[in-house]
């Protein structure tokens, strides 16, 4: 008997669904791709103009560090142009005194030093020796302080006799410098108006108060810098050589030039004549350390809180952490300039980006942007070194 309902079509086949990609995951993938190349290559130009870029910056710091120079002669009615170049004038004036009193004795003391190495580091290992001798040190398995010392001297020496081609290279890109130190004055005010001029109306007080006590920062940190530097210099050349040390000179030159490097700098200082007092005797070595240590004492107590404090107020782990940074990134440039740009970072992070945290999470301090004063003439900076606080209003 026939099925009424007739014979059973087999079932129709359906073909699965296709499951599309998303078009925007395709699109955000090829987004991912072009950043990473745009950063890749963002960081070869960097690398390859990093010099450029570090010349610019002490430009910067350099022209900062001589503005009020300039702007009170621009006071006295002489024309901004002409008053930058006065200033220019007296500071390579300067220099060229500084050369040419200094470079005949940075002369003879090198070769006088480089001939006499050898009798230096033989009388410096003859000093450990009796010294090792006399405390029971010089058993067959202690190390051989004296070798180790002598090798530290000849590494010290290297140092003291760089000074000069430093200096030379120095002076190469000190051309630079003054050039775009020179344009930076010029139009610094121009550009820092035109700047300030693209935020709101009522962040633009603010900013362009920001924007001054930054660059007071940096240059204020050039003036400290280069009065401590020349104060360490002439204690430890004058020490020095009423300690009967060899190359004097050159060991001020070389405690002023570390004076710069904050911290650590005093104590790189003191190295190259301990060792030279260690060729003299044991207890000429001590009196050098001692002579050495009252100096950076002095400097430390008396010179840094005068010039120095007044427009750094970073902890000392904000400095150290700056010295690091500064340094793995661009050497000894980086490590000088390190702080110096950390002390105006810090007027953003105080002005800027606190208040705004405050604002984030509903404590409408508007104060709180105000306590931080600039330094300026008008207002003494207070014990801690930083600006004085406003009463809040």
């Amino acid at each position: 008997m026939a099925d009424p309902a007739g014979p059973h079509e087999p079932a129709a086949i359906v073909p699965p669904v296709a499951v599309e990609r998303p078009a925007h995951a395709v699109r955000t993938l090829v987004v991912a791709a072009l950043i990473v190349i745009s950063i890749l290559a963002l960081a070869v130009v960097l690398a390859r103009i990093v010099d450029l870029l570090l010349i610019i910056l002490v430009a910067i710091v350099f022209a900062e560090g001589v503005r009020p120079l300039t702007n009170r002669l621009a006071d006295a009615r002489l024309p901004r142009a002409a008053a930058i170049g006065v200033v220019y004038a007296g500071f390579i004036l300067l220099l060229a005194v500084l050369i040419t009193v200094l470079v005949q004795p940075i002369v003879d003391e090198a070769k006088t030093l480089a001939h006499n190495l050898p009798s230096y580091q033989a009388s410096l290992q003859s000093t450990v020796a009796s010294w090792q001798q006399a405390l029971n040190l010089g058993g067959s398995g202690s190390p051989n302080i004296g070798n180790t010392l002598a090798g530290s001297l000849d590494t010290a020496k290297n140092v003291l006799l760089t000074i000069g081609g430093y200096i030379v290279g120095v002076l190469v890109n000190l051309v630079l410098v003054l050039v775009v130190g020179f344009l930076w004055l010029i139009t610094s005010d121009r550009l820092k108006h035109f700047v300030v001029d693209l935020l709101p109306p009522r962040h633009q007080g603010l900013a362009a108060d920001i924007l001054r006590e930054m660059g007071q920062r940096m240059g204020g940190f050039l003036r400290a810098t280069a009065i401590n530097m020349v104060v360490v210099g002439i204690l430890t050349g004058v020490a020095s050589a009423a300690l009967g040390l060899p190359s004097p000179v050159l060991l001020g030159i070389f405690a002023g030039l570390t004076a710069a490097i904050p911290l650590v700098g005093p104590f790189l200082g003191i190295i190259p004549p301990l060792l030279l007092g260690l060729t003299l005797g044991v207890g000429h070595a001590v009196l050098v350390v001692i002579v050495l240590l009252v100096v950076q004492l002095l400097d430390a107590n008396l010179v840094i809180p005068q010039v120095m404090n007044r427009v750094v107020s970073l902890p000392a782990l904000a400095v150290v952490v700056s010295l690091l940074i500064g340094g793995a990134l661009a050497g000894l440039i980086g490590a000088l300039l390190a702080v110096p740009v950390a002390s105006a970072l810090q007027v953003v992070l105080l002005r800027v980006v606190v208040p705004y945290v405050h604002t984030t999470q509903g404590r409408h301090d508007e104060a709180y942007a105000r306590a931080y004063t600039p330094l300026s003439a008008a207002d003494e900076p207070g014990p801690s070194g930083g600006g004085r606080r406003r009463t809040p209003r």
